[in-house]
């Protein structure tokens, strides 16, 4: 998230952004290198002219790291100016760690962290308390025993977006789904189970208007006219229900799709 006025953001906010660019940095900062050591190449395999073209893209690598590092200035400034704030790290491997900073004794240069942006600025015992047995004992030395025996709840930034795009997900499945008014799955004679509102009204059109027809043929087909019009009437109470409606609304409201329907397949 881009950050206007640093001075008004949580740490949380700020930590993110932070987090971002140096993302951002990293990704510019190894274009970076992979340009120059291909210059150095062409080079020495005497194909200046090659080398020459690659001075564009070095130059945008070089501009978008200095731009990431111009962004990141004044949301450092602000981690100074107050004071600091707590801030937690997971370790990126099997039963990694959670530490208070990427310094860890017992971690190395080679560790790879994913930066939890969401802790920060909490207080460290609910750091902890979320960390559970992924507590570093070392960064936490006073955390209690029986609080580090518990199973781990941190999820780092990454699987929280994508817990987050499948509660999205979810979310739109179901403004999508039907059931019956109490909930169970909506079934019908004819139509079998029906799982989604835009099959339910199709469904429910279909319904009326072949029941509609039936009753304008000259052969006697009372039960079948009824069956189509109890699954009709199923579907009705299921919209209803759902969208908190009298059943009379959702009726005149389907009656132009029902007439339609009558025009184009049965009149």
């Amino acid at each position: 998230m881009l950050i206007d006025d640093p001075t008004t953001a949580t740490p949380s906010e700020i930590d993110a952004e932070l987090a971002r660019l140096h993302i951002e940095r990293a990704k510019a900062q190894n274009a970076l290198d992979g340009l120059r050591a291909r210059v150095t190449r062409l080079v020495g395999w005497d194909m200046t002219e090659e080398a020459l073209a690659l001075r564009p893209r070095i130059e945008q690598a070089r501009k978008d790291i200095a731009e990431c590092e111009h962004a990141a200035r004044p949301l450092d400034t602000e981690f100074a100016r107050r004071g600091g704030w707590t801030r937690a790290w997971l370790v990126l491997n099997t039963s990694g760690h959670v530490h208070r900073s990427t310094a860890c004794r017992t971690c190395f240069p080679s560790t790879k962290f994913a930066w939890l942006t969401q802790l920060s600025g909490h207080d460290e015992t609910e750091i902890v308390e979320q960390a559970g047995e992924a507590a570093c004992t070392e960064c936490y030395p006073s955390a209690p025993v029986e609080v580090r025996n518990r199973p781990s709840r941190i999820k780092t930034p990454e699987q929280l977006a994508r817990d987050a795009e499948k509660a999205e997900r979810a979310k739109a499945k179901a403004a999508k789904a039907i059931t019956a008014p109490d909930g169970t799955p909506l079934r019908t004679t004819g139509y079998g189970q029906i799982d989604t509102e835009v099959t339910a009204r199709r469904s429910y059109t279909d319904a009326v208007a072949y029941a509609r027809y039936l009753a304008r043929a000259s052969i006697d087909h009372r039960d079948t006219i009824a069956a189509y019009l109890d699954d009709a009437q199923l579907i009705l109470a299921a919209l209803a229900a759902k969208h908190g409606r009298t059943e009379d609304d959702l009726r005149d409201e389907l009656t132009p799709k029902v007439e339609g329907r009558w025009q184009r397949e049965y009149k």
